[in-house]
């Protein structure tokens, strides 16, 4: 037997009792989930929600075990001290509760990313075993001591990663991260982290294991979607997907920029000149404007008032409202006391309110251009819904005769009733019960009402309302009765919808391309949250990308930052990042790429859709000419990594936006082994010279 296989055959017995207790773990559940099932049908329902949720939390992370594509554990520490520890995606313990896998979370897993031959940490070896499921199939170790370590087999663990092709999702690099990687996932949670590095630099990995550490460091505070991880896109939050539930956390919020306004979710960019427009906080005053505005159809007079007096009328709401903090769908109230005002003192009519002041949402104000939001369009909808406030729908109380016939069945009831039933006698109901308090028997007959006011109003006393007087009313059955007038109306039960759970941790990538305005709409979502901002200023492809990262914290209304710089790039060979390195913009350093190797072709052509057919892998082109060659288009690619990458047409890439250099820099490292350019056109002078 070779050495390696010997080693595999040692980390497969770990492996395999890691899995039998998992199954005991497994059974445990089922029979944890079984009793909570039977507590539900005959328990008291005291302590019932605690448990529903422990038994539905457990149940949830055994889905995700079972899920795992790639193995429960993936790294082994051998410490000069003769201890060794098994590292995983979640801690495991025997049934003595020594642990067989330590959560690679967890303090103690620290050296296993933190360990380096000038700073070993203890360590002596460090291990990366990769799994199929249950089956252990290789194993890279990288020795740390200068002591003799037996059994050292494989290539080293990072460099067996990089070796590996890219699927149609990012992986998880839980199995290597590195030191500088490593600080940056387990930053304090408090404040601002901005995460700067170039491309292959693993900025969007750090994030978002850092979003999984944040959870395993304190559940209690940002579990159950109070973490939100916004994308550029929803082709970069599709790829991304798969990394937090594979790393057993699936209640983080992951949305792009194009889907943070609820129920609206836009993928298509506007074009720069467009985008700048609608990115610029003068949109709000124009915004501002447009809510305040008079509604289409709306009457255009009132009795002696016409469409000037009217239109004078609403600058004077506004400008009260303005004054009390007032918006602009809580201003009926205001709108009816201006124009009774201006009509002597007369009622204004509701059916005139309703038309004049209506209720007015976001979309009601700022229509889509047809039928079609762009993502630039999401920031501006969030700001109207700050502007309009909740719409407040006017209440329309139907008589209580017409809800009688309308209405099939029982129906709660909102006050007290008085009503008579036949076996009973007269029957006395409270607020939101189907069933009466009180009975009076045959005691008083179905005459003496005055009589079964009394008893009702004292037994209503006892209940702590005063009686002033009964009107007619009708009873949860829908038979005819009494209700009291009380000295002191029953509170109105709130029918608010409830606010949504602020996020307490909100965690942006590629955020060098905020806009002002999407800025605005992030940071009402932060803020009472820390946050974790990833970006690269050499990626800024926005007309209104910031040029400086302490300009875009204050746009987000924060202070307190801690930077951590990654480097090192991981994913673009030293080929392909040296040539790409040539449209950075000025000033700003290239990263060092630590991959050796990769394919770079760059061909002139003469048929351009030819020369694409013929080429493998995936093809990214200028937006204009996607659609013709089945084809990414080239603001789609941020953030997104593919083996071989056939790039069309630098020029027009370049020629399509201001900031059309940084775009083709984008495009130009997302290939993590083979690029192949193709252009018709002369390229950018750029890429012609060296940098």
């Amino acid at each position: 037997m070779s050495e390696a296989a010997r080693q595999i055959a040692i980390e497969q017995q770990v492996v395999d009792k890691v899995y039998a207790r998992l199954e005991v773990m497994r059974g445990q559940t089922m029979e944890l989930r079984e009793e909570g099932h039977h507590r539900a049908g005959s328990g008291p329902v005291a302590g019932l929600v605690e448990r529903d949720a422990m038994v539905l939390h457990a149940a949830a992370r055994m889905s995700d075990l079972n899920g795992q594509e790639e193995g429960i554990v993936f790294g082994r520490l051998d410490f000069d001290d003769g201890e060794t520890y098994r590292i995983g995606r979640l801690g495991v313990r025997d049934e003595d509760r020594e642990p067989l896998v330590v959560d690679w979370r967890a303090p103690a897993a620290a050296p296993f990313y933190r360990a380096t031959p000038g700073a070993p940490l203890g360590v002596e070896r460090r291990r990366v075993i990769t799994c199929e499921g249950p089956t252990v199939v290789d194993l890279d170790d990288e020795v740390l001591s200068t002591r003799d370590t037996d059994g050292v087999v494989g290539e080293g663990a990072l460099l067996a990663s990089l070796a590996r092709t890219r699927g149609e999702h990012m992986r998880d690099i839980v199995a290597t991260i590195q030191r500088e990687q490593d600080e940056a996932i387990r930053a304090p949670a408090h404040g601002v982290t901005l995460i700067t590095g170039g491309p292959g630099t693993g900025k969007t990995q750090v994030a978002l294991h850092r979003a999984a550490y944040l959870l395993y460091t304190d559940r209690g505070r940002f579990t159950d979607g109070r973490v939100l991880v916004v994308g550029p896109s929803t082709v970069f939050t599709e790829y991304i997907g798969r990394v937090l539930p594979g790393l057993g956390e699936d209640s983080v919020h992951l949305r792009a920029i194009g889907e943070l306004f609820e129920g609206v979710v836009a993928t298509r960019r506007d074009p720069a000149s467009v985008a700048r427009s609608k990115g610029d906080l003068r949109m709000v005053r124009v915004l501002t404007d447009l809510a305040w505005d008079t509604p289409p159809n709306a009457p255009d007079h009132l009795r002696t008032l016409q469409a000037d007096d009217l239109a004078k009328a609403r600058l004077e709401i506004r400008k009260r409202c303005e004054a009390k903090g007032i918006r602009v769908n809580g201003a009926r109230t205001e709108a009816a006391k201006v124009l009774s005002d201006m009509l002597g003192g007369r009622e204004v009519p509701d059916a005139f309110l309703n038309a004049w002041w209506p209720p007015l949402t976001p979309q009601d104000v700022l229509p889509a251009q047809n039928g079609e939001w762009s993502v630039d369009d999401v920031p501006l909808l969030d700001e109207l819904a700050e502007i309009l406030g909740k719409p407040q729908k006017p209440r329309k109380v139907k008589p209580e005769w017409q809800l009688r016939e309308l209405h099939s069945g029982t129906r709660l009831a909102e006050t007290f009733v008085l009503s008579w039933s036949l076996n009973d006698g007269w029957q006395l109901f409270a607020p939101g019960l189907l069933t009466p308090i009180a009975l009076s028997g045959q005691a008083i007959d179905n005459n003496g009402y005055w009589a079964a006011q009394r008893w009702a109003a004292a037994i209503i006393l006892r209940e702590g309302h005063k009686v002033v007087s009964w009107v007619d009313g009708f009873d949860p059955h829908g038979e005819e009765g009494y209700v009291p007038v009380l000295a002191e109306p029953l509170p109105v039960a709130d029918t608010e919808e409830p606010i949504d759970d602020v996020y307490l941790h909100v965690l942006l990538d590629e955020a060098q391309d905020l806009s002002p305005m999407e800025c605005r709409m992030i940071a009402r979502r932060a803020a009472h949250a820390s946050m974790t901002i990833v970006g690269d200023l050499g990626q800024a492809t926005h007309p209104l990308a910031v040029a400086s990262w302490p300009e875009l914290v204050q746009r987000l209304g924060k202070r307190e930052v801690r930077t951590l710089d990654l480097p090192t790039g991981y994913r673009v060979p030293q080929v392909i990042a040296d040539f790409a390195a040539r449209a950075l913009a000025p000033g700003i350093e290239p990263t060092r790429s630590f991959r050796p190797g990769g394919v770079l072709e760059i061909r002139q052509v003469d048929d351009l859709t030819e020369a694409v057919r013929q080429e493998t892998g995936t093809v990214i082109a200028p937006d204009q000419l996607a659609a013709s060659l089945n084809a990414i288009p080239v603001s789609q690619v941020k953030g997104l990594e593919y083996d071989r990458v056939v790039l069309v047409e630098p020029a027009d890439i370049v020629a399509a936006e201001p900031r059309g250099m940084s775009r083709l820099y984008v495009a130009l490292t997302r290939a993590v082994a083979e690029l192949i350019i193709l252009h018709t056109k002369p390229l950018p002078e750029n890429l012609t010279r060296s940098r």
